[in-house]
């Protein structure tokens, strides 16, 4: 009587490499799409009207900011410190670290209001949003603005702190003609002016634990390579192809910004040049 004797030898090799590399392909997925999710993202808020002193912005998913009254009525008087304090709600956030108090950020002898930033930048259980602060001067022959980005961290059992400040946006006027002969020698462009514009985004890379940001500026000055330091009138007259906008080198930049756990701050890969001339008023 014939028998069969059981298959005591290995599976064909391609098998075996069917075996051996499903695994490690779907273990290759789980990793990238982890990895997608934890990704940080950049969500744009939907900026209400200001009501009663509140200021409110808000994603498609109901997490908002607002700009309120530190204090009123009894709450002032029970000794909870004024000015305004930025908030974040929603996304069962826990309130007792979700105020920030933006006395700091305000200067009390200047001209200084107060924004909310429109994005919102979010990743794993932390937050980062903004709040701008618009600084005003007024001069005989013009007038100048600046705005400053402040973001804010929002993270699990911590009370918020500002962990980035930077310029966002500015705009300077100066100088003008007094005389026949001044509109003769600036060739009837008789103010200096000055424009600074910057972004922030996202790189997508994290640096202990916080996503790394890339800042973008572009500086313009008419007419021409202008500057606040020296007087238009004292060099030689303007012509007309001197009449043009141009755009500094020096403070049209980019930097990337990595948190730093030691100062609970974020640091430029290298300093930011002098833009006083266009970032001051």
């Amino acid at each position: 009587m014939l028998g069969f004797a059981p298959y005591k030898h290995s599976p064909p090799y391609p098998v075996l490499i069917m075996f051996k590399f499903i695994p490690q392909a779907t273990l290759l997925l789980l990793s990238v799409s982890t990895a997608l999710a934890a990704s940080p993202r950049m969500s744009s808020l939907k900026v209400s009207q200001p009501e009663a002193a509140v200021m409110r912005a808000c994603t498609q998913d109901e997490l908002c900011v607002e700009i309120l009254p530190g204090c009123e009525g009894e709450a002032c008087a029970s000794g909870e410190a004024d000015g305004k304090v930025f908030s974040l709600t929603g996304g069962q956030r826990n309130p007792v670290y979700s105020r920030y108090h933006l006395a700091e950020l305000l200067s009390p002898n200047e001209d200084t209001s107060l924004q909310l930033w429109p994005k919102l930048i979010r990743f794993g259980d932390g937050i980062l949003a903004g709040a701008e602060t618009k600084l005003r001067s007024m001069y005989s022959g013009g007038g100048a603005s600046s705005t400053t980005l402040h973001l804010i961290a929002f993270l699990p059992d911590q009370a918020p702190f500002v962990v980035l400040s930077v310029p966002q946006s500015a705009s300077v006027m100066i100088r003008a003609c007094f005389s026949e002969q001044n509109m003769k020698q600036r060739a009837g462009a008789c103010h200096d002016l000055y424009d600074f514009n910057a972004s922030l985004a996202l790189t997508g890379a994290y640096a202990a634990d916080m996503p790394v940001l890339r800042y973008r500026s572009k500086a313009t000055s008419f007419p021409g390579p202008v500057s606040r330091s020296k007087d238009s009138l004292s060099g030689r007259p303007l012509r007309q192809r001197d009449i043009l906008t141009v755009t500094d080198p020096q403070c049209s930049y980019q930097r990337l910004y990595r948190f730093d756990p030691a100062t609970r701050a974020y640091i430029a890969n290298k300093p930011a040049p002098d833009c006083s001339d266009y970032t001051t008023p």
